[in-house]
């Protein structure tokens, strides 16, 4: 797997904060891309890790976080 991709609505900061906790980068925000069950519709962040970032160091974070 060259990439694992993360989404989640802009305004959900704890997600947010979870994702880039555990080494994920933000790329960017995708503009009204979800209607939701209100028939609203809601920008969405992306957020990934790419290989390299996870054989470098995100992997061995997340390792130590989860034995903590």
């Amino acid at each position: 797997m060259e990439r694992v991709e993360f989404r989640a609505n802009k305004n959900n900061l704890r997600s947010i904060a979870a994702m880039e906790g555990i080494g994920c980068t933000v790329e960017g925000v995708l503009r009204k891309n979800v209607i939701t069950m209100d028939g609203a519709r809601r920008d969405s962040i992306v957020l990934s890790i790419l290989k390299e970032e996870w054989e470098s160091s995100v992997k061995n974070n997340l390792l130590l976080k989860i034995k903590k």
